[in-house]
This record gives structure tokens, sequence and C-alpha cells, in this order.
């Protein structure tokens, strides 16, 4: 042997974590886009859905404002025990009943298939005014349960 070594160089420790970390970086960039472009459709349905709540909340107001066109126009007639129910009935929204003193108004308007806005009144059924009295009971976002029945159930122990 001559006396000059050969030195073989092979990939060494700092290499392959160079390497690891481009790959992982790469990796983690992807993924980082991937979510970025699910993100801009998230916002999108949720400016969809923010619509079509206003577009029910609006309804809900005109409504209202409907029902509350029948308490003064039953108010004014003079008679209105008589006349109250059947101004009710002609919106096609509203239903009505009577419990005691007062008549409960419910009126629900719908979101989507899965929610609505539902709106109760508690009118007075003797109003010492000709404007007549009303009180909003309840005016909230209702969700529907929806149970089907065809859907098998586990046999997961419970529990106590």
């Amino acid at each position: 042997m001559n006396g000059k070594f050969k030195t073989v160089s092979a990939p060494g420790f700092l290499t392959l974590i160079a390497v690891f970390l481009i790959i992982t970086l790469a990796s983690v960039g992807a993924a980082a886009l991937s979510a970025t472009g699910r993100g801009g459709r998230l916002t999108e349905k949720s400016a969809e859905r923010l619509d079509t709540y206003q577009a029910a909340k609006n309804l809900s107001a005109q409504r209202l404002s409907e029902i509350d066109g029948c308490i003064a126009a039953a108010a004014d007639s003079g008679l209105f025990d008589m006349n109250f129910e059947a101004y009710i009935e002609e919106c096609e929204f509203a239903s009505c009943r009577r419990e005691g003193n007062f008549y409960i108004v419910s009126c629900s308007t719908p979101i989507d298939e899965r929610a609505s806005v539902y709106l109760e009144l508690k009118v007075d059924a003797f109003p010492t005014d000709r404007r007549g009295n009303y009180e909003i009971v309840r005016n909230a976002v209702v969700y529907d349960e929806e149970e089907n029945e065809d859907e098998e159930r586990l046999n997961v122990w419970q529990g106590f």
C-alpha cells in the first residue's frame, strides 16, 4: 500500500437530520395549505348560515309586527275577546290558545331544516287601552331533535 489513505464518506448524522427536517417541514407546509383551503369553505358556510339566520330573524320581527296589528285591531274593535282569535287565525303563521285571562300566541319561523326562531306572546284578554297589552314570553332559536328509529343502538355498557 502506498502512504495515502482513502476516506470513504458516508452520510453522516447531520445529513440525516437535515433530510428529516426538510421532509417534516414540507409535510407541515402541505398540511397548512390544506387547512387554509378548508378554512375558506368553513367561512363561506358560516356566512351562509348567518345570512339565513338573519333572514329568519327579520321575518320573525315582521310577523311580530303583524301580530301586534291584530292585537291593536281587536282592541280597537271594542270586542277583543270575540275578535282576537279570528284575527290571529287569518295569520297563517301563528296559533292562539286561551289560558285564563290571557291568550298565548305562538309563532315559529324556520331557519333551515334543523332550527327555527320561536316566538311566544302572552296577550291580555281584557285590555284596558285601545292598543292592547302583550308581553314577549319567549323569543329563541329552537333546534329540532331528529330521532332516527332505524338506527341500531350499540350494545355498550352504560355504567351504573
